[in-house]
């Protein structure tokens, strides 16, 4: 997003053929930042993975001025899957 909120998605790629080493994301995400140029991102959002936590701390330690943040929209439906998969769940929307 920049300044004057516009919404930009640089890049979409399958990935699923690739290994999901956090080196390998680490790799993909570094080569985005480079094209588009570290000095222009601010931060990389993320999921709570561990292999893409260990990427995000890969990619912090190379450009320590761009922010690893983690996306809230993939934590509320982690929880709501979860609230729904119990019981509780069950009898809270009935």
């Amino acid at each position: 997003m920049t300044p004057k909120r516009k919404e930009y998605l640089y890049q979409l790629s399958d990935i699923s053929d690739l290994s999901h080493t956090a080196k390998c994301i680490s790799s993909i995400i570094e080569k985005v930042i480079i094209d588009i140029g570290a000095n222009q991102i601010s931060a990389v959002v993320s999921d709570n993975a561990s292999n893409v936590r260990k990427a995000q701390e890969i990619i912090q330690n190379k450009f320590p001025n761009i922010e690893n943040v983690r996306c809230i929209a993939h934590c509320i439906n982690l929880i709501a899957c979860d609230i729904v998969k119990d019981n509780f769940g069950d009898r809270l929307l009935r």
